[in-house]
């Protein structure tokens, strides 16, 4: 088993996309439907779980009206591919 602290793989970018499968996805952390954040800089890509919370406050944030909380609940709830909240 490969070591998570620090560990490398190398693939190619095809049709511009870059395809990551693997046991090594659930054994760093990731599972099938958990909602992840991409962070793109010049000859850098990073993937982090998505933090629901903050999510949250993305909404807030991006509102420029009022916020009805108990539909914005219900709505991620139903988000495709569910948004767990973490608890993070």
């Amino acid at each position: 088993m490969p070591n998570f602290s620090h560990c490398e793989f190398y693939s190619r970018v095809e049709g511009r996309s870059v395809r990551l499968c693997g046991d090594w996805m659930a054994q760093a952390g990731f599972i099938n439907g958990m909602p992840v954040k991409i962070r793109v800089m010049k000859d850098c890509v990073v993937i982090t779980p998505q933090n629901t919370r903050k999510l949250w406050g993305c909404i807030e944030g991006m509102s420029v009206t009022y916020i009805n909380h108990r539909k914005v609940k219900t709505w991620l709830k139903d988000f495709p591919g569910a948004l767990n909240d973490t608890g993070d």
